[in-house]
Formats: structure tokens, sequence, C-alpha cells
């Protein structure tokens, strides 16, 4: 009974708002006050620590990689093709002005593994294809220039795009909607929300706009996707063309102090993080439960126990890319810092000993549930 009072008296501090196309969630961040630790096996499984190829051409700084079921992306300058054990395939693309390169930087990869094909979207200009073995297809022909997109893959085969819209810019859109073959007669459907657009620069003169940025992570269904200057998250909704708004952390602005949010959402749960200010950290949104937490340690327990290490999200998995240097010193912290248990002292030692400094990239990666 006592058991069962305890958990009945979790509060229900989810509001929802239905329509009749989509749910709104919205969380006070004053009313949670609870924390909660989480751990790993809780929103993932099928972990993994892969070590990547360690010939030269393999080599890559870490970033934030792309994973499909078989393969993973990791680097930007140029992109590499890996399989999901960490095997090399090859380059895909490479920086410059020529067919098949970027030159501006690369923002987001999708691999589309069904479709044989890789597209990679660059800073401010283009989305470019290329085939699993790294072989240039086409440069997907837009219109307008789009600025820090997000790339989607939908159900219908059509490409979906998120971006950074200015409101100075010729065409502005926020989304935009096509068929990644660009066949004859196919059009380009495109999206506007005068909520997401923003100023390119400010009333001095000065160039603001590309300060800001889209964070848009597809763990989800949803085409989620929202930006720096604005606290809803928010979906694409390809067959309809909605921009339809999906959870709104409510946050004083004195609270706020200055911070921002970074939503990261998953099949159950969406991470809330605010990112700076006084009052930083994460709220952990259960959405089947209704209920909001303060998150206090990322637990990794197929990792011994460990609390000090990233958990980045990108098409479905959490992950972190460590050079063996780096992920040596963490784990020596940790031990240092008593943060690991005798029966995890042995086997994370014995694990360190096969860290060498000159060997390639490691990837810690789980898939979400």
């Amino acid at each position: 009974m006592a058991i069962l009072a305890a958990c009945s008296s979790t509060p229900l501090n989810v509001k929802v708002i239905e329509s009749d196309s989509s749910q709104l969630l919205i969380v006070d961040e004053a009313d949670v006050t609870e924390t909660r630790d989480l751990k790993l096996s809780e929103v993932a499984d099928d972990f993994r620590i892969v070590r990547f190829d360690n010939r030269d051409e393999a080599f890559f700084k870490p970033g934030l990689p792309a994973f499909s079921e078989n393969y993973i992306a990791a680097g930007k300058d140029p992109v590499k093709l890996f399989t999901r054990d960490g095997k090399f395939i090859t380059d895909v693309g490479s920086i410059g002005n020529g067919p098949g390169e970027y030159n501006i930087g690369v923002y987001d990869v999708l691999i589309d593994e069904e479709a044989d094909r890789i597209y990679i979207m660059d800073f401010i200009k283009s989305i470019n294809s290329y085939d699993l073995k790294g072989n240039f297809i086409a440069k997907i022909p837009f219109p307008y220039n789009i600025n820090k997109g997000k790339l989607f893959k939908n159900p219908d085969g059509t490409m979906s795009v998120v971006q950074l819209c200015f409101k100075e810019d010729r065409y502005p859109f926020v989304a935009a909607n096509f068929n990644p073959a660009m066949n004859p007669g196919d059009s380009i459907r495109y999206v506007f929300a005068p909520q997401l657009s923003c100023n390119r620069v400010n009333p001095e003169g000065y160039s603001e706009g590309f300060n800001n940025e889209v964070w848009s992570y597809r763990c989800d269904s949803e085409n989620t996707f929202h930006t720096t200057f604005n606290d809803t998250l928010y979906s694409y909704n390809n067959r309809t063309d909605a921009v339809e708004a999906r959870f709104v952390l409510d946050m004083k602005p004195e609270r706020k102090d200055g911070g921002y949010f970074v939503y990261q959402p998953t099949p159950t749960f969406i991470f809330a993080n605010i990112v700076g200010g006084t009052n930083r950290g994460t709220i952990l949104i259960d959405k089947q439960n209704l209920q909001a937490f303060r998150l206090g340690k990322r637990i990794n327990d197929y990792f011994f126990d460990l609390d000090n290490l990233a958990w980045n999200f990108r098409d479905g998995c959490i992950s972190a890319i460590y050079e063996p240097l780096e992920l040596s010193d963490r784990l020596q912290k940790a031990i240092d810092d008593g943060k690991v248990s005798d029966a995890h002292l042995a086997p994370l030692q014995e694990f360190m000993s096969t860290l060498n400094e000159n060997d390639n990239n490691i990837i810690l990666v789980a898939r979400l549930r």
C-alpha cells in the first residue's frame, strides 16, 4: 500500500492540448520539482563499442555521426562511410567547388540504405546525393539556397528539409517537400511559418541570422525540429504541408536568464535541455505517463555504470565518439573521482589497457527503444 501510494503521488505535470491532427504537450518549468536519474537501458538497447578502422584513409575528426541499419557516416571534411562494426568503406564526396564536392561545410547527412543513397546537406547551399559506394549521383536542383538545413526521409519516398528562414530572403520558407530524384515535372512544396522566421541582419546592419541554429535529430517519427530563437518544438507534416507545435517548455524570463532550449525528442521521452543561464540543466518529459522530472545522472549501465559520458541523439541512436586518449582520460577521471565500483574496476582497467592513442576514434552507441 505504501509503495502504491508513493507511486501515485508523482505529479502528472505535463499538460496536453488535443487538436484534430496533433497533440501539444506543455510543461511549466516551475512545476517540475522532482529529480530522477536515468539509465541508458531505460531508453535504449543493442549497446555496442565500435572501434573505427585504423587505415590512414579512415581517420576523421570526431563529430555528430549519422546512422542507418548497417552503416555509420562520420566526419565532415570529408564524410567517411563505415559499416556498423567500424570497417571503412569509402570517402563520400570531398571538399571543393566541383561536382560532388561541398565547399562551405557539411551541416547534415542522411543515409537512405533502402534506396542506396547518402544525402549530404552543406552549410548554406545545396544537397548532394551519392550511392553507398561513395559515387556522386547528382546535385538536387533546389532553386533557392538552404540555410543550415536538416533532412528527413518520408515513408512515401519523398524527402523534406527544414531550414533557417530569413525574412529578407526573396522566397522565405521554413520547410519543403520534394522528390529526391527530381524527375521532370516534379515540383517542390514550400511552407512558410512567420513564428519560425528571423532577420538575416539586425537594425544596425550587422549579420545575426546565422547565429541561430536548427535543432533536429531524427529520433522520432514526426519530423520534429526547432530553432534557437523559438521555445516550441515543431513537426513538419509532409502529407498536409503543415508545421505543427508539439511541445513547449514554459519558463519565466527571469528563470531562463538568457538561456535557450535544445529539445531532443525520442519515441518515449523528450529531453528538454536548458542551455546557459543560472537554471541550466535538463528536464525529462515522459510522454506516455505525462510526467516531467529534473534529470539527474545519465548512467550508462551497459558500460561500467559511468555517468560522465556524452549522450548524443541521432537517427534513432544514442552515441558518443571519442579519440582513444580522450576516452582514456575520462575513464581515469571516473576512477579518480570514486565513481567506479569495486566490481567494475578491474574490467574497466582491462578495457583501458586496449586503448592506443594512435588508433582511430571509438564510438559507444545504442539504439533507442
